[in-house]
């Protein structure tokens, strides 16, 4: 395991090789080295800790490192998704922590590499230095110090490691707080971290609401930008998730944007959105078929796979052509025309025809309207009966999510434990809710599908057969979630609930 690295700022490798030489180490000949690292869009493995790299010497491997141990495994190519890994501990570790994200190369840096080792007298390795110069990123050099010395410490071997250490610390070399890898990353300007997806922008509660306002829309703007390509691309699901959660988002915030953002202004945009969002639709609602489809027929027995093989593979072909459309959309002048507008708008001062409530202070005008939100959520469901229409239903979850997103993308305003405990509450009731209506609309499209597929010569009757069990299967997870809303709501609409919501608003006119 490397455990730290030096460097010196005159020296140079082939002074410090042979040197190395000298006090008895064995030199290797130098040889290229090419690495690159793998992560997700949004930094998931840096996020938890782990470094992938596929490094190429003589021949190909994956690399996993974190703060006390490294992983190593042969491959052939350079893996895209967590199915693509060698079967293994390395994959039971990385797959839960990718899911459906892709592996997306962020830099590859190549090095001359220099390997000296010490050995006992019996001709075992004890320790190894890693010398590692010549380094280029993107065809860049790397910024000074350019060159890098790395101890690996071999299990059993902690003291010939200290020894090794020692010396290069005798040898005038510094202790150095980049690796080969950060080295490449500043030089390259890229954020091992990743793009954060997250709503939340800090926010002082005495500032003037337009301001507030503006700053929580220019980052929705922002996640909205990110996610374009890899959504027009077709990456990973997650870009088209990201991307239209964004949207949403906006949509959301400009609707509370009442009597702070121009009248004129609010409406044109909130069409410009609600447009974008009805496009995404589509796309998104194949995305989930697909994703969901092992867990959707799992109830059915294992041969259902098989036998509604064909059904799976009509849907991958739905949502192929929707994405295609969805490309189309994003890629047209009246996308272009909407986020222009929309960038220039953000940039622009609104003097003089903002609401009344522009240069109120925006916590205490976030608190009115999370407060009525909560209001508006409980008037309806607590008029929801177990003979009201599903339609009550529905509205009730776009007010949760109206909720939400007020405390999402207003978070800034308030403490992040209780905030992140409070929202925990409202996604059981929305979990519920979600269930609810997403089985429901499973269920009439497939019915559509069956409708289109029965006329195909090629579909047999045990796949229709099948096809009409899993509707009845949603059905009967639709009638279940209906049932069970009564008490996911009693659980939300409580004294504990009350109290936690009051707490919040209080810290975001008092912060």
């Amino acid at each position: 395991m490397t455990t730290k690295t030096f460097t010196h700022p005159d020296l140079g490798a082939d002074g410090l090789t042979a040197l190395l030489a000298k006090a008895g180490f064995d030199v290797g000949p130098p040889a290229a080295v090419r690495r690159t690292v793998l992560d997700t869009f949004d930094g998931r493995l840096h996020g938890a800790g782990l470094q992938l790299e596929v490094r190429e010497v003589k021949g190909r491997e994956l690399v996993l490192a974190d703060r006390s141990t490294t992983a190593r495994a042969a491959v052939s190519a350079v893996p895209s998704w967590a199915a693509d890994l060698p079967d293994g501990p390395l994959r039971a570790r990385l797959a839960p922590i990718l899911d459906v994200r892709t592996l997306l190369p962020l830099l590859t840096v190549s090095a001359r590499r220099t390997v000296a080792v010490r050995r006992d007298r019996a001709g075992k390795t004890q320790v190894g230095i890693v010398v590692d110069d010549q380094l280029t990123v993107g065809g860049t050099d790397v910024v000074p110090p350019g060159w890098v010395v790395a101890v690996d410490e071999l299990e059993g071997y902690s003291r010939a490691a200290r020894q090794a250490r020692a010396l290069l610390v005798s040898l005038g070399m510094r202790p150095c707080d980049a690796d080969v890898v950060d080295l490449a990353a500043a030089t390259a300007r890229v954020d091992l971290g990743g793009v954060s997806g997250s709503p939340t922008v800090p926010l002082d509660s005495s500032e003037p609401a337009a301001d507030g306002f503006r700053r929580v829309l220019a980052n929705l703007a922002d996640a909205v930008d990110a996610n374009w390509a890899g959504t027009v691309e077709d990456i990973d699901t997650e870009f088209l998730h990201d991307l239209r959660v964004a949207v949403r988002r906006t949509r959301s915030v400009l609707a509370e944007a009442r009597r702070v953002v121009p009248t004129e202004d609010r409406s044109r945009f909130r069409a410009g959105f609600g447009w974008l969002g009805s496009a995404t639709g589509p796309a998104r609602d194949f995305d989930v078929y697909v994703l969901e489809w092992a867990g959707y027929i799992e109830p059915l027995g294992p041969g259902a796979a098989g036998v509604l093989q064909p059904v799976l593979e009509h849907i991958a072909e739905r949502r192929r052509v929707e994405h295609v459309a969805l490309a189309e959309v994003l890629r047209s002048d009246r996308y272009r025309d909407l986020m222009t507008g929309w960038r220039g708008w953000l940039d622009a001062r609104w003097a003089g025809t903002a609401g009344r409530d522009a240069g109120r202070a925006v916590g205490r005008v976030v608190a009115t309207r999370v407060a009525a939100a909560q209001k508006q959520l409980l008037a309806r469901g607590r008029a929801i009966a177990p003979s009201s229409p599903a339609e009550d239903l529905h509205e009730l979850r776009k007010d949760a999510k109206k909720l939400r997103y007020l405390l999402e993308c207003f978070g800034g305003l308030l403490p992040a434990a209780p905030r992140k405990a409070f929202v925990q509450r409202l996604k059981a009731l929305q979990d519920n809710l979600g269930e609810y209506q997403d089985t429901e609309v499973h269920s009439a499209q497939l019915r559509g599908i069956s409708r289109e597929l029965h006329d195909n010569a090629g579909i047999g009757a045990d796949t229709l057969l099948a096809m009409g069990q899993l509707t009845e299967h949603f059905e009967r997870r639709r009638q279940a979630a209906r049932h069970e809303f009564a008490a996911r709501f009693a659980a939300y609409d409580d004294k504990k609930t009350r109290q936690a919501l009051e707490a919040l608003l209080q810290s975001a006119v008092s912060r």
